[in-house]
């Protein structure tokens, strides 16, 4: 009797650890959520091969811009 208890609580945990990583909703939605998040100014990616070469020189523009304003935040950090 004891045997088949202590079977049974073995299951009842693996049955919980395998729903919470198959049916584990809330790590999709998290990505779901950060995978939204687009920063403003951020050039969007194009749906045309022909708007290809003017979306690589936003592109280069946005990221130059970026790496100025990380150094500027990083400047401002260092002096507080």
């Amino acid at each position: 009797m004891m045997r088949l208890v202590v079977v049974l609580v073995a299951l009842l945990i693996v049955g919980l650890l395998v729903q919470k990583q198959l049916g584990g909703s809330s790590t999709v939605e998290q990505a779901g959520q950060g995978a939204q998040h687009v920063r403003e100014g951020a050039p969007r990616v194009p749906t045309n091969p022909g708007q290809l070469q003017a979306f690589e020189q936003q592109m280069g523009d946005y990221m130059a811009d970026e790496a100025e304003r990380r150094a500027r935040e990083i400047e401002a950090a260092e002096q507080q």
